[in-house]
């Protein structure tokens, strides 16, 4: 058995995948939390954080919290390697290399985003907010560390435009099991309204970062939560707010829907 083979056993294992798809599950209660958090924000609650930082301290402080925080970190890791599988046997003559690299920087995510709940599973501080600013500062610093700020929020800003893309023209049903009409139509709208509310938090999050580049203030870039939280002081802030917190939970419940019916 060579390489290649090995790695499709995996890929094809039925504990591999039912790993991937909790990490879908745990995905969407990312969403859903952030998206209260967000909703909690917009009434007036300035003792939370709307964002994953935020979210995964949420889950550390509920009972059995380190259980939970185990599970998570293995869930996410298991669709992180689970998708870098799908990007090696896209090298396959019958699938387009552009799908490998879209599985490639999608199991990477996955696994950066397992970081942040094992830092606290070993008691650390993740301070986002100050994690954020330090870092900001430091690039801002130099001429290229402004630039490569810049180009950072581009690049979240292309990845805001291509959600709200796929929410809006529903290119997201290839990833969905055939369903019932019924179910269908559900999970479908649920989707294009998540992936629509997920793509404008990309694009404020891009946003800042690229408006505080441009002035050379570290202060401000404080990653999503501050994203929204500039949002909240703008017109009819509250009102913006509490929408993307609604999408992103409604995000999430179609995480939970994928995590079911996506096709592995």
């Amino acid at each position: 058995m060579n390489g290649f083979e090995a790695v499709h056993d995996v890929h094809e294992s039925r504990i591999f995948t039912l790993i991937a798809r909790s990490g879908w599950l745990v995905t969407g209660l990312l969403h859903i939390i952030i998206g209260a958090l967000a909703v909690a924000v917009a009434f007036g609650d300035r003792s939370v954080r709307p964002d994953e930082v935020g979210a995964f301290e949420t889950i550390a402080a509920a009972p059995l919290g380190s259980v939970l925080l185990v599970a998570v970190i293995v869930s996410l890791v298991g669709l992180g390697a689970w998708m870098l599988a799908d990007a090696i046997l896209n090298g396959g003559p019958m699938r387009r290399w552009t799908s490998g690299v879209a599985s490639a920087a999608q199991g990477l995510v996955y696994l950066a985003l397992a970081v942040p709940p094992a830092i606290l599973l070993f008691g650390g501080d993740l301070q986002s907010g100050r994690t954020s600013r330090a870092l900001s500062a430091f690039l801002l610093d130099s001429v290229a560390g402004a630039v490569l700020l810049v180009l950072i929020g581009v690049g979240i800003a292309v990845g805001g435009v291509y959600f709200v893309i796929k929410g809006l023209r529903r290119r997201f049903s290839w990833e969905l099991r055939p369903m019932t009409e019924r179910r269908g139509r559900a999970v479908r709208a649920l989707g294009a309204v998540g992936y629509v509310a997920r793509g404008i938090a990309f694009l404020l999050l891009a946003g800042l970062i690229i408006v505080e580049a441009i002035e050379l203030d570290p202060e401000d870039v404080t990653g999503l939560a501050g994203a929204l939280g500039a949002l909240r002081r703008g017109f009819l802030g509250e009102f913006w707010l509490a929408s993307i917190g609604v999408g992103l939970i409604i995000y999430g419940i179609y995480g939970f829907a994928r995590a079911r019916l996506a096709k592995i």
